[in-house]
């Protein structure tokens, strides 16, 4: 019976540490407490744009382009909510970063002088990426002596030997080809720099600099906790900074996935909507700190 409500009582602690989605903070009310406008702003930008995609007939190509890009940029918001709401708010930057590379890819399709060609470019290097995936789940079976589909292979070799030579970059040194890293040949960090919002390169620093550490789970990420149990208070500073971080990757994720939303002419968002949230944002943020491109229902209009 001892060993019974002994049994118990761990499993009680145990449910009590997934609840508050941080060890370190156990007992302690969860972000959806504090933070439940943001999440609520999540939410409804996630489902408007859901139902923007299931309302747009999929009639050709390019518009199945944008409602693909905007279901993608859809989920990584959802994902984000999910994540900050357990108080993880650090794999959350990680997503943040995603809609970040599918923001610039797009602002970098639609100052193209044909999107059309620039979107037919992008899919197929798309195509590209899932042939060399192809080809390296092969080679890995082949390690592992797993059966691999001898005629597939065949195939996928075959069309990378023949149908994509625009993507190929400077042949290795052993002769084996080296492909290309991006559909336009340009890192994230370029097509930062040619972005026509002035915060995009400082954004990128951020992302890329600042919040790296969190993204690759670095030995920076993990360095503040190793000295954080040393006083009184810790675990309302603990609190503090963690809802701070959130907060960013919030702020960061509303910002990234409008503005991404108004890149896709095929997906149409409702300018004045897109206004009304980042009004309500910048209302929660509790100032002006925010970037001020779009903020204004006339820049989020457009000419």
């Amino acid at each position: 019976m001892a060993q019974s409500r002994k049994r118990k009582k761990n499993q009680g602690k145990r449910l009590g540490a997934r609840v508050s989605g941080n060890p370190q903070l156990r007992g302690t009310a969860s972000p959806k407490g504090r933070l439940g406008a943001y999440f609520e702003l999540l939410s409804e930008i996630a489902v408007a744009a859901e139902r923007a995609v299931l309302s747009t007939p999929p009639k050709g190509q390019l518009v199945i382009f944008d409602r693909q890009i905007l279901m993608r940029g859809a989920n990584s918001v959802k994902a984000v909510r999910l994540l900050v709401e357990q108080g993880h708010w650090e794999p959350a930057v990680g997503v943040t970063r995603q809609l970040f590379e599918l923001l610039v890819n797009m602002e970098y399709l639609s100052s193209l002088e044909d999107r059309a060609a620039g979107t037919l470019l992008h899919a197929r290097f798309g195509m590209l990426q899932m042939l060399l995936a192809q080809q390296r789940k092969a080679a890995y079976d082949r390690a592992k002596g797993r059966p691999v589909d001898a005629e597939l292979a065949a195939l996928v070799d075959h069309h990378l030997a023949n149908d994509f030579d625009d993507f190929q970059g400077k042949q290795k040194a052993d002769g084996s080809v080296n492909w290309v890293n991006s559909w336009c040949r340009k890192t994230t960090a370029a097509l930062a720099e040619l972005s026509a919002d002035p915060m995009r390169p400082h954004q990128y620093e951020l992302l890329y600099r600042v919040w790296s550490e969190q993204a690759h789970a670095a030995p920076g990420a993990l360095v503040a906790d190793l000295f954080r149990h040393g006083g009184d208070g810790w675990v309302e500073q603990t609190i503090r900074e963690n809802d701070r971080s959130s907060i960013e990757a919030v702020t960061f994720t509303v910002m990234f996935f409008l503005r991404l939303w108004l890149e896709l002419p095929y997906v149409p968002a409702d300018p004045m909507r897109v206004a009304a949230w980042l009004r309500e944002l910048n209302t929660l943020n509790g100032g002006p700190d925010l970037p001020a491109r779009p903020w204004t229902p006339e820049e989020v209009a457009g000419p």
